[in-house]
Protein backbone atom coordinates (compact mmCIF):
# COMPACT_ATOMS: atom_id res chain seq x y z
CA UNK A 1 0.00 0.00 0.00
CA UNK A 2 1.50 3.54 -0.35
CA UNK A 3 2.74 5.91 1.73
CA UNK A 4 -0.22 8.29 3.67
CA UNK A 5 1.97 11.42 3.24
CA UNK A 6 1.59 11.82 7.21
CA UNK A 7 -1.90 11.90 7.67
CA UNK A 8 -4.28 9.26 9.09
CA UNK A 9 -5.97 7.52 6.37
CA UNK A 10 -9.74 8.37 5.58
CA UNK A 11 -11.68 5.22 7.38
CA UNK A 12 -13.46 3.74 4.99
CA UNK A 13 -16.75 2.74 7.51
CA UNK A 14 -18.21 4.58 4.89
CA UNK A 15 -18.12 2.31 2.07
CA UNK A 16 -21.37 1.22 0.32
CA UNK A 17 -22.35 -1.94 2.84
CA UNK A 18 -22.27 -4.20 -0.41
CA UNK A 19 -18.72 -3.89 -0.90
CA UNK A 20 -17.50 -7.00 -0.08
CA UNK A 21 -14.07 -7.12 1.53
CA UNK A 22 -11.95 -9.07 3.57
CA UNK A 23 -12.64 -10.48 7.07
CA UNK A 24 -10.48 -9.80 9.69
CA UNK A 25 -9.27 -13.54 9.93
CA UNK A 26 -8.72 -13.09 5.97
CA UNK A 27 -6.40 -9.87 6.54
CA UNK A 28 -4.99 -11.58 9.50
CA UNK A 29 -4.08 -14.54 7.52
CA UNK A 30 -2.57 -12.01 4.57
CA UNK A 31 -0.01 -10.38 6.94
CA UNK A 32 0.72 -13.76 8.27
CA UNK A 33 1.87 -14.88 5.06
CA UNK A 34 3.78 -12.54 4.34
CA UNK A 35 5.92 -11.30 7.46
CA UNK A 36 9.03 -12.71 7.60
CA UNK A 37 9.81 -11.33 11.18
CA UNK A 38 8.41 -10.63 14.27
CA UNK A 39 8.57 -9.78 17.94
CA UNK A 40 8.04 -12.81 20.29
CA UNK A 41 6.58 -12.76 23.62
CA UNK A 42 7.77 -14.82 26.36
CA UNK A 43 7.49 -15.40 30.08
CA UNK A 44 10.71 -14.41 31.27
CA UNK A 45 12.31 -16.43 34.36
CA UNK A 46 14.29 -13.78 35.50
CA UNK A 47 12.94 -11.14 36.53
CA UNK A 48 10.01 -13.88 37.05
CA UNK A 49 6.86 -12.73 35.18
CA UNK A 50 7.24 -10.09 33.12
CA UNK A 51 6.66 -10.10 29.18
CA UNK A 52 10.43 -10.69 27.58
CA UNK A 53 10.19 -9.54 23.88
CA UNK A 54 12.77 -10.35 21.12
CA UNK A 55 12.95 -10.22 17.27
CA UNK A 56 12.91 -13.31 15.44
CA UNK A 57 12.70 -14.33 12.16
CA UNK A 58 9.15 -16.13 10.93
CA UNK A 59 7.63 -18.39 9.04
CA UNK A 60 4.25 -19.42 8.71
CA UNK A 61 2.72 -23.36 7.39
CA UNK A 62 -0.19 -23.97 5.84
CA UNK A 63 -2.17 -23.65 8.21
CA UNK A 64 -1.24 -20.54 9.21
CA UNK A 65 0.67 -21.54 12.39
CA UNK A 66 4.38 -19.11 12.78
CA UNK A 67 7.35 -21.33 12.79
CA UNK A 68 10.23 -20.35 14.75
CA UNK A 69 14.30 -21.18 14.18
CA UNK A 70 15.51 -20.68 17.51
CA UNK A 71 18.91 -21.34 19.66
CA UNK A 72 19.31 -23.04 22.56
CA UNK A 73 20.99 -20.99 24.04
CA UNK A 74 18.50 -17.71 24.30
CA UNK A 75 17.04 -15.90 26.56
CA UNK A 76 13.44 -16.56 24.99
CA UNK A 77 13.90 -20.34 24.09
CA UNK A 78 14.73 -20.84 27.78
CA UNK A 79 12.03 -19.41 28.60
CA UNK A 80 9.51 -21.54 26.38
CA UNK A 81 10.91 -24.09 28.28
CA UNK A 82 9.61 -23.21 31.24
CA UNK A 83 6.58 -21.80 30.28
CA UNK A 84 5.26 -21.79 26.96
CA UNK A 85 3.15 -19.63 26.91
CA UNK A 86 3.76 -17.14 24.05
CA UNK A 87 2.81 -14.74 21.52
CA UNK A 88 4.02 -13.04 18.14
CA UNK A 89 3.37 -9.80 16.56
CA UNK A 90 3.71 -9.04 12.43
CA UNK A 91 3.54 -6.11 11.35
CA UNK A 92 3.18 -4.85 7.48
CA UNK A 93 6.84 -3.56 6.74
CA UNK A 94 8.04 -0.77 8.24
CA UNK A 95 8.14 2.46 5.42
CA UNK A 96 4.86 1.69 4.58
CA UNK A 97 3.06 4.19 5.92
CA UNK A 98 4.39 7.46 7.08
CA UNK A 99 2.52 6.39 10.91
CA UNK A 100 3.60 3.56 12.11
CA UNK A 101 0.66 3.16 14.00
CA UNK A 102 -1.49 2.83 10.23
CA UNK A 103 0.61 -0.52 9.84
CA UNK A 104 -1.85 -3.24 9.91
CA UNK A 105 -0.44 -5.69 12.18
CA UNK A 106 -1.62 -9.06 14.08
CA UNK A 107 -0.47 -10.66 17.65
CA UNK A 108 -1.28 -14.20 17.50
CA UNK A 109 -1.17 -16.03 21.14
CA UNK A 110 -0.72 -19.50 22.05
CA UNK A 111 1.38 -21.89 23.10
CA UNK A 112 4.55 -22.46 21.49
CA UNK A 113 6.40 -25.31 21.61
CA UNK A 114 9.54 -27.29 19.74
CA UNK A 115 8.72 -29.29 16.76
CA UNK A 116 9.13 -33.09 17.00
CA UNK A 117 11.49 -35.15 15.04
CA UNK A 118 9.02 -36.60 12.66
CA UNK A 119 7.84 -33.29 11.64
CA UNK A 120 11.24 -31.84 11.34
CA UNK A 121 12.51 -32.14 7.59
CA UNK A 122 8.71 -31.06 6.64
CA UNK A 123 9.00 -27.91 8.51
CA UNK A 124 12.25 -27.55 7.85
CA UNK A 125 11.86 -26.89 3.91
CA UNK A 126 8.98 -24.64 4.69
CA UNK A 127 11.01 -22.19 6.83
CA UNK A 128 13.58 -22.24 4.63
CA UNK A 129 11.64 -21.12 2.00
CA UNK A 130 10.15 -18.55 3.40
CA UNK A 131 14.29 -17.51 5.07
CA UNK A 132 16.41 -18.92 2.67
CA UNK A 133 19.54 -17.31 4.67
CA UNK A 134 18.83 -19.29 7.57
CA UNK A 135 20.69 -22.11 5.38
CA UNK A 136 23.56 -21.25 6.64
CA UNK A 137 22.81 -21.82 10.23
CA UNK A 138 19.61 -24.04 10.02
CA UNK A 139 21.54 -27.57 10.86
CA UNK A 140 23.54 -26.15 14.15
CA UNK A 141 23.26 -28.37 16.94
CA UNK A 142 22.21 -25.73 19.07
CA UNK A 143 19.16 -24.41 16.50
CA UNK A 144 15.67 -26.15 16.50
CA UNK A 145 12.37 -25.71 15.38
CA UNK A 146 9.54 -24.44 17.57
CA UNK A 147 5.42 -23.81 16.09
CA UNK A 148 3.06 -21.93 17.98
CA UNK A 149 0.19 -22.95 18.35
CA UNK A 150 -2.54 -19.98 17.78
CA UNK A 151 -5.59 -19.80 20.63
CA UNK A 152 -6.44 -16.45 19.67
CA UNK A 153 -5.67 -13.44 17.47
CA UNK A 154 -5.89 -9.80 17.75
CA UNK A 155 -5.85 -8.03 14.47
CA UNK A 156 -5.74 -4.13 13.99
CA UNK A 157 -5.80 -2.82 10.09
CA UNK A 158 -4.58 0.92 10.67
CA UNK A 159 -6.53 3.33 12.08
CA UNK A 160 -10.10 2.58 13.00
CA UNK A 161 -10.07 -1.71 11.95
CA UNK A 162 -9.29 -3.97 14.76
CA UNK A 163 -10.98 -7.01 16.30
CA UNK A 164 -10.21 -10.07 18.03
CA UNK A 165 -10.00 -13.41 15.48
CA UNK A 166 -10.89 -16.72 16.51
CA UNK A 167 -8.13 -19.40 16.16
CA UNK A 168 -10.58 -21.06 13.91
CA UNK A 169 -11.63 -18.66 11.67
CA UNK A 170 -8.16 -17.57 11.30
CA UNK A 171 -7.14 -21.45 10.58
CA UNK A 172 -10.13 -21.69 7.78
CA UNK A 173 -8.72 -18.13 5.95
CA UNK A 174 -7.10 -17.83 3.00
CA UNK A 175 -4.25 -15.63 2.20
CA UNK A 176 -4.88 -13.02 -0.23
CA UNK A 177 -3.62 -14.46 -3.83
CA UNK A 178 -3.09 -10.24 -4.79
CA UNK A 179 -0.76 -9.62 -2.04
CA UNK A 180 2.53 -9.63 -3.96
CA UNK A 181 1.48 -7.92 -6.90
CA UNK A 182 -0.80 -5.21 -4.83
CA UNK A 183 1.72 -2.69 -4.29
CA UNK A 184 2.40 -2.97 -8.06
CA UNK A 185 -0.88 -2.34 -8.91
CA UNK A 186 -1.81 0.62 -6.63
CA UNK A 187 1.46 2.22 -8.33
CA UNK A 188 0.52 1.88 -11.93
CA UNK A 189 -3.40 3.01 -11.44
CA UNK A 190 -2.27 5.86 -9.40
CA UNK A 191 0.55 6.36 -11.81
CA UNK A 192 -0.81 5.74 -15.17
CA UNK A 193 -4.80 5.82 -15.07
CA UNK A 194 -5.14 8.27 -12.63
CA UNK A 195 -8.28 9.82 -14.70
CA UNK A 196 -9.66 6.22 -14.02
CA UNK A 197 -9.40 6.69 -10.44
CA UNK A 198 -11.27 9.47 -10.42
CA UNK A 199 -13.69 8.35 -12.19
CA UNK A 200 -14.51 5.44 -9.64
CA UNK A 201 -14.63 7.67 -7.09
CA UNK A 202 -17.05 10.27 -8.99
CA UNK A 203 -19.50 7.73 -10.47
CA UNK A 204 -18.92 4.39 -8.97
CA UNK A 205 -18.27 5.50 -5.56
CA UNK A 206 -20.85 8.25 -5.55
CA UNK A 207 -18.65 11.28 -4.67
CA UNK A 208 -19.35 13.20 -7.23
CA UNK A 209 -17.66 16.52 -5.82
CA UNK A 210 -13.95 14.12 -5.76
CA UNK A 211 -11.22 16.60 -7.12
CA UNK A 212 -8.69 14.03 -6.60
CA UNK A 213 -8.51 9.97 -5.99
CA UNK A 214 -6.40 7.91 -5.19
CA UNK A 215 -5.78 3.97 -4.81
CA UNK A 216 -4.86 2.85 -1.52
CA UNK A 217 -6.00 -0.55 -1.48
CA UNK A 218 -6.53 -4.27 -3.77
CA UNK A 219 -7.52 -7.65 -2.56
CA UNK A 220 -9.56 -10.36 -4.41
CA UNK A 221 -12.72 -8.66 -3.23
CA UNK A 222 -12.62 -4.96 -4.72
CA UNK A 223 -10.69 -2.22 -3.68
CA UNK A 224 -10.20 1.22 -1.66
CA UNK A 225 -10.41 4.67 -2.63
CA UNK A 226 -9.50 7.79 -0.83
CA UNK A 227 -10.83 10.89 -2.16
CA UNK A 228 -10.16 14.46 -1.46
CA UNK A 229 -13.62 16.71 -1.33
CA UNK A 230 -13.67 20.27 -0.51
CA UNK A 231 -15.33 19.52 2.58
CA UNK A 232 -12.70 17.03 3.56
CA UNK A 233 -11.20 13.33 2.41
CA UNK A 234 -13.84 10.84 1.76
CA UNK A 235 -13.15 6.91 1.95
CA UNK A 236 -15.06 4.40 -0.18
CA UNK A 237 -14.61 0.67 -1.26
CA UNK A 238 -15.83 -0.67 -4.43
CA UNK A 239 -16.53 -4.67 -5.19
CA UNK A 240 -15.32 -6.30 -7.85
CA UNK A 241 -18.34 -8.07 -10.13
CA UNK A 242 -16.68 -11.43 -9.02
CA UNK A 243 -13.74 -12.43 -6.76
CA UNK A 244 -10.58 -12.19 -8.43
CA UNK A 245 -6.94 -14.10 -8.54
CA UNK A 246 -4.55 -12.73 -10.81
CA UNK A 247 -3.13 -9.41 -12.12
CA UNK A 248 -4.31 -10.24 -15.15
CA UNK A 249 -8.00 -10.45 -13.69
CA UNK A 250 -7.54 -7.03 -12.02
CA UNK A 251 -6.81 -5.75 -14.95
CA UNK A 252 -10.09 -6.95 -16.61
CA UNK A 253 -12.06 -5.67 -14.07
CA UNK A 254 -10.60 -2.38 -13.67
CA UNK A 255 -10.94 -1.94 -17.61
CA UNK A 256 -15.08 -2.91 -17.35
CA UNK A 257 -15.93 -0.41 -14.49
CA UNK A 258 -13.75 2.33 -16.02
CA UNK A 259 -16.23 1.60 -19.26
CA UNK A 260 -19.27 1.66 -16.79
CA UNK A 261 -17.86 4.91 -15.31
CA UNK A 262 -17.41 7.01 -18.24
CA UNK A 263 -20.40 6.02 -19.76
Amino acid sequence: MPKDHGRPSPRTEDAPSDARAPSHAERARTLAAGARSAALATIARDPQGFPFASLVTVAVDDRGRPLLLLSELAEHTANLHARPEASVLLTEPLGTHDQALALGRVTILGPCAKVGAEERTAVREAFLAAQPAASFYVDFKDFAFYRLEPSALRYVGGFGRMSWVSADDYRAAEADPLAKDAAGILRHMNDDHADAVLAYARVLAGVGDAAKATMTGVDRYGFELAAETPSGPRARRLAFDEPVLTGDDVRRAMVAMAKRARS
